[in-house]
């Protein structure tokens, strides 16, 4: 469930939201405070096949960059290759 709210200057300069259910369109509203887990959970539990493969394929990509990066570091640091177990 989303509710609106609206930001209230303090005397101190900071900020605090105070909340306003009497809205009914979220989309209305500058602050939108969501309640429960739909908001993580429910973003994740929405996606498409598509938009999960390239998620997937994002994360492979940044692990087989680390993994090069790796073996470069580990080229230069060990050159003649001695105790390298796992090359």
């Amino acid at each position: 469930m989303a509710i609106c709210a609206h930001a209230i200057q303090q005397a101190d300069g900071s900020y605090l939201l105070g909340l306003d259910p009497s809205v009914t369109d979220p989309a209305t509203c500058a602050y939108v405070v969501e309640t429960g887990g739909e908001g993580a959970l429910g973003s994740l539990l929405s996606l498409t096949t598509d938009q999960a493969l390239l998620i997937g394929a994002q994360i492979w990509a940044l692990w087989a960059v680390c993994w090069g990066i790796k073996q470069v570091a580990r080229a230069i640091l060990n050159p003649t290759n001695e105790g390298n177990d796992d090359a």
